[in-house]
């Protein structure tokens, strides 16, 4: 018996030491955990990025966040692997993160909750070549406004950590020498009276293969303040018809998908459904009042996070010049009086407008003219459905567009006379270095940045012409093929030379690809990107500025915010260098003299 304790004791002995060498050779092809904030892209073969050394969120040994009650903060975790890579790895945030009054936040890694939720995410790369970056045009107006970095593995699609493994879902194989981003979103309670502000701690585990190899500190700061619902700037986005490539929806589970997750990010997803394709239809408009007066936004329609209860603050009518009033003068003053009367008497204090035409050129001025007059010269209430358009103002169109957006250039000196009888002067997509680009290969902060701008010069909204730009566009060699977005960056073609761009029109991914099972993720669900929470992060950023504001009065507010915006659009030549900071941290800080401001 003695011998066999002995057998025993050794084959118990062996297996530690053999778990031992297998956890330490882990550990050492995990050469870096390091993390950092949601505002900078982390390149894969990135290896001595600035941040990895310190940053506004790590100290090189724990993650620290703040944020108010309904805010929804987000942080990366980059893994670095040595000369042989790592298999199977992925990470976990301890649930929930607790307080010293005994509270805890947190909840399903894929739910949204009043509590408070985390969700887990990998990072997807796309390859631009050094012959396929996108080149100054409708992007960036000279070499000088390009972004620093332009080539390489770029991550942006955030694969939710229950997609199919080995594409994206965890677990994740590392490759050799190489970065492997993860991202986690923290959603704050919206509940101030069962979860006390202050210090709540936990932790971010690394496993492979299942065991675990690291646990970093988190300590997460609940401010006593509440980040509105509401929006105090609009960005919104036009979509397309999504249904095809989730066969197992209806069109309505479609549209519901996109229209609950644009609102999960601060945005109104307001073009490209029926009803802004249509002419006028009262049932039609019955079943889309929810989306306007915030009903369909609740828990009972089952929506959770932000923005419950708010509706969009603006609608479509003709997406892209869609022909909804008609061809005949009698039609069209018959169509806009059923538009304009429908509004006021169901959602008076929402924004709507007639898109007329789309980029119009010159040629097509005396068409624009003659439609629009049509309106205005109406008898009837419809003379004041506004006309919008996608062209700088000014010119031959004054007097027959109300509402202006650029694609290149608000001039700010212009705003009054726009504005004068009711107009408007906005802008869309994105043109470095007046604001923010839309491309795969702009900072991160790209798009947060244009929620500074539309705080700061009072413009009223941000128009981003797509975001599931899954089929090539009609206007280039490709135009009737469905496009493979997790391999192939390039997403708009044109027969020029120059005309294209990575990354454009696209802020969420497929979470179904039926044209490319390789590539189908196996989620009925959209996908979001790193562009997306950029969006949202500057969405809340301006929220904050509103209630700082309120405290303190708006010259203080764009004092504060000046120090990382101090110019943007007119102010700004085409060919300068982009004047606002490019680095995350330098917002996250003076996002933190704004709490103090609200807070002090």
């Amino acid at each position: 018996m003695k011998k066999y304790g002995r057998i025993y004791k050794l084959m118990v002995i062996s297996m530690l030491i053999l778990f031992t060498c297998i956890s330490a050779g882990l550990e050492a092809q995990v050469q870096t955990l390091w993390a950092l904030g949601d505002g900078e892209k982390v390149f894969r073969e990135d290896l001595d990025h600035f941040a990895k050394r310190g940053n506004y969120i790590w100290d090189g040994n724990t993650i620290r966040l703040k944020g108010l009650y309904n805010e929804v903060l987000a942080f990366q975790l980059i893994v670095e692997t040595g000369s042989q890579g790592v298999d199977n790895i992925e990470i976990a945030v301890t649930n929930p993160l607790h307080s010293s009054s005994g509270k805890a936040i947190g909840g399903s890694t894929l739910k949204y909750g009043p509590a408070g939720t985390i969700e887990l995410f990998s990072q997807h790369y796309l390859l631009v070549r050094e012959d396929r970056y996108t080149r100054p045009a409708w992007f960036y107006g000279s070499p000088a406004a390009a972004p620093k970095k332009m080539t390489g593995w770029i991550p942006d699609a955030l694969i939710p950590a229950d997609a199919r493994p080995g594409l994206g879902g965890f677990p994740v194989d590392v490759g050799p020498d190489r970065n492997q981003g993860f991202w986690v979103d923290l959603h704050l309670p919206r509940d101030q009276g069962g979860f006390p502000a202050g210090l709540y701690e936990g932790s971010v585990q690394v496993y492979a293969s299942g065991e675990l190899i690291s646990s970093i500190p988190l300590e997460v700061t609940l401010l006593p303040g509440y980040l509105p619902d509401e929006n105090n700037t609009t960005i919104w986005l036009s979509t397309s018809n999504i249904s095809s490539y989730y066969p197992g929806l209806t069109q309505e589970q479609a549209d519901r998908m996109l229209k609950f997750e644009g609102r999960r990010h601060r945005i109104d997803v307001a073009g490209g459904f029926a009803a802004n394709r249509s002419r006028f239809s009262d049932e039609m408009m019955s079943d889309y009042k929810g989306w306007l007066d915030g009903s369909a936004y609740t828990p009972e329609n089952g929506y959770r996070g932000p923005g419950e209860g708010t509706g969009e603050n603006l609608f479509i009518i003709g997406m892209y010049g869609s022909n909804v009033l008609g061809n005949t003068r009698e039609d069209m003053q018959q169509q806009s009086d059923l538009w304009v009367n429908w509004f006021a008497k169901n959602v008076p204090d929402k924004t709507y407008f007639w898109y007329i035409t789309d980029e119009p050129p010159a040629e097509r001025f005396p068409w624009v003219i003659e439609r629009a007059g049509w309106v205005k010269n109406n008898p009837g209430p419809g003379r004041n459905l506004p006309v919008f358009t996608t062209r700088g103002y000014g010119g031959e169109l004054l007097g027959s567009i109300d509402i202006w957006s650029s694609g290149t250039n608000v001039v700010l000196e212009n705003l009054p006379a726009a504005r004068k009888n009711g107009g408007d002067y906005t802008f869309y997509n994105g043109y470095r270095p007046r604001y923010g680009s839309v491309i795969l290969e702009a900072a991160a902060v790209d798009f947060r940045v244009n929620s500074w701008i539309l705080y700061k010069y009072d413009i009223s909204h941000h128009f981003i012409w797509h975001g599931t730009h899954w089929r090539h566009n009609h206007q280039g060699p490709k135009g009737h093929l469905h496009q493979n977005v997790f391999t192939n960056p390039l997403t708009f073609t044109n027969f020029g030379q120059y005309s294209y761009g990575n990354g454009d029109g696209i802020l969420f991914y497929p979470g179904r690809m039926p044209w490319y099972p390789d590539e189908d993720r196996g989620i009925d669900r959209l996908i979001p990107s790193i562009r997306l929470k950029n969006i949202r992060r500057g969405q809340q950023d301006a929220a904050i500025m509103w209630m700082a504001e309120q405290k303190v009065g708006k010259n203080r507010v764009i004092e504060t915010i000046n120090k990382v915006v101090p110019r943007a659009l007119s102010e700004v030549e085409r060919e300068e260098p982009v004047p606002w900071s490019e680095q995350g941290d330098d917002y996250d800080r003076v996002r933190e003299n704004l709490y103090y401001l609200i807070l002090r």
